[in-house]
């Protein structure tokens, strides 16, 4: 059986746009940064061209993704220090 394959990121922005259309990062603190972790399979890498190709996206959808994933950031930050 083939190992899945983990694209890790620190990338806020990227991982909004992904979670913008429909794939939901794995969140891990590594040395007080939080890392976004995403299954890398080939409708990933689709993504991750549109995102590089500067694809239209909704602005205020994408915004809010942002401020999700700061929240979530945020949550696993404030774990850490408890």
């Amino acid at each position: 059986m083939a190992k899945t394959k983990i694209f890790q990121t620190l990338d806020l922005y990227l991982s909004a746009f992904l979670l913008l259309r429909g794939v939901s990062p794995g969140l891990q603190i590594n040395s007080g940064k939080v890392i976004f972790l995403f299954d890398a399979d080939d409708a990933f890498y689709e993504l991750l061209a549109d995102f590089n190709s500067n694809a239209l996206i909704p602005v205020t959808d994408f915004c809010t993704k942002v401020k999700v994933l700061r929240g979530q950031m945020l949550s696993l930050k404030g774990g850490m220090s408890k």
